[in-house]
C-alpha cells in the first residue's frame, strides 16, 4: 500500500537540489496555515543552510498570530512589493501547504501555476487537484501541522526543529482541532503534543496568545452576531450568520476577527449545522464557512456541491458569487431541500 511515506526519498531530492525556494499557504491563512508554514520554514533554514527560504502568503496573517516566530518575515504578496516578485520568480522549488487546489491563492495562484519550478503539496484536505509535482496528502492527519512535524521525523530533522518551530506546530494543531476537540483520530497527535512540551513551549501561554488577545470591537462584534444577525431553525437544525461589509466596517473590522464565529451556533442543543457568510471587501462575492457536528453531516459535500469549495467532514468552505441577500435565501433553500 502506497503511503506519504514513500514520497520521502524522492522530498529528499529535491531539497538537496533547491537553491532558493518558497513556502506559502491559502488565502486569509488560519492558525493551521501560519503555524505549518513558519515552521516548514524554520526546519528548512536549520537543515538546508545553503538554500535560501521564504514564506509568503497570499494576503496579511491575523494579528492573534503575528507572534509566531518567523511571520513578520513572510512575503504578503497582497501588498505588490517588486521584491516579492522577484522572488517568487526566483524560486526553483515551491511548497504549497494547507490548501489543496492552486486557486485558493487567489492572485497568487496564478503566478505559481506558470511558474516552472516543481510544486510541492503538504495538506489534509480531500480531494487534492492535479497541480503538483509531488504530493503528500493524508485526510487523516488532525492538522497540517502534525503533517509537517511528520514528515520532519521522516527525513530524521526532529533534532533541527527550535523552540520557535515547536510554538508555530502547536500553534496549528491546537486551532485546527479546536483545542483538540475535534480532528483528532490518532493517539500519534497527542504525542505530537508532549514533544512539543519537551521542546520548552508553553501552552498556556500560546492559548493565551491566540484565544485572548483579541480587540475590544472583535468581542462587541461576536456579540452583535450572536444577539441580532444569528438566525436558527429548529425544523431543519441549523443556524447562519451573515455579516455585510458595512457591517464589519462598523466595528473596525480586521483579518482573523471572525475566527471561530461560525463554531458559536453549535452549541446550541439542537444545532448540528452552521453556516457564516462574509460578504468580500469588493462585495464581489460571499465568503463561506460551513461547520457541522457529529458523524453523520459532512459539509465538505454540501460545500462541493453548493458553494464551489469543500474541505473536512465538520469544516469546509467556498464562496457565493452573488449578493448577500441572495445567499441567505439560496442557504435556507438548501435547507428546505436537503434537511
Amino acid at each position: 500500500m502506497l503511503t506519504w511515506k514513500n514520497n520521502i526519498e524522492a522530498l529528499r531530492n529535491l531539497l538537496s537540489n533547491a537553491r532558493q525556494c518558497l513556502v506559502t499557504s491559502h488565502v486569509n491563512p488560519d492558525g493551521d496555515a501560519v503555524g505549518a508554514s513558519l515552521a516548514w520554514w524554520s526546519y528548512l533554514k536549520a537543515a538546508y543552510p545553503e538554500m535560501e527560504a521564504r514564506v509568503a502568503f497570499p494576503n496579511r496573517c491575523p494579528e492573534f498570530l503575528r507572534w509566531v516566530e518567523g511571520a513578520d518575515q513572510a512575503i504578503v504578496y497582497a501588498d505588490g512589493s517588486e521584491s516579492a516578485q522577484r522572488y517568487i520568480k526566483g524560486c526553483d522549488l515551491i511548497f504549497c501547504l494547507d490548501f489543496n487546489a492552486l486557486n485558493r491563492l487567489d492572485g497568487m495562484g496564478e503566478a505559481l501555476a506558470s511558474h516552472a519550478a516543481p510544486r510541492v503539496l503538504i495538506d489534509h484536505h480531500r480531494q487534492p487537484a492535479d497541480e503538483f509535482q509531488l504530493a503528500f496528502s493524508d485526510i487523516s492527519m488532525s492538522s497540517t501541522s502534525e503533517f509537517i512535524y511528520r514528515i520532519v521525523a521522516a527525513l530524521g530533522g526532529k533534532p533541527l526543529l527550535s523552540k520557535g518551530a515547536a510554538e508555530a506546530l502547536y500553534a496549528g494543531l491546537v486551532t485546527d482541532t479546536g483545542s483538540f476537540s475535534f480532528g483528532v483520530n490518532t493517539p500519534e497527535t497527542f504525542r505530537m503534543a508532549a514533544d512539543l512540551m519537551e521542546l520548552g513551549i508553553d501552552k498556556d501561554e500560546i492559548a493565551n496568545k491566540i484565544y485572548d488577545s483579541y480587540s475590544e470591537k472583535r468581542m462587541r462584534l461576536l456579540g452583535y452576531c450572536l444577539q441580532s444577525k444569528m438566525r436558527v431553525f429548529p425544523r431543519h437544525r441549523a443556524a447562519y450568520v451573515a455579516l455585510s461589509r458595512s457591517e464589519l466596517d462598523e466595528f473596525c473590522f480586521q483579518p482573523g476577527d471572525t475566527e471561530g464565529f461560525v463554531n458559536f451556533p453549535l452549541s446550541i442543543k439542537k444545532v448540528r449545522l452552521s453556516a457564516l457568510f462574509i460578504e468580500s471587501a469588493d462585495k464581489t462575492h460571499i465568503r463561506v464557512s460551513l461547520r457541522s457536528k457529529g458523524k453523520d453531516l459532512s459539509v465538505s459535500e454540501l460545500a462541493r456541491k453548493y458553494f464551489n469549495g469543500g474541505g473536512h467532514f465538520n469544516a469546509s468552505g467556498g464562496k457565493y458569487f452573488d449578493s448577500l441577500k441572495n445567499c441567505e435565501d439560496y442557504f435556507e433553500k438548501i435547507l428546505k431541500d436537503e434537511f
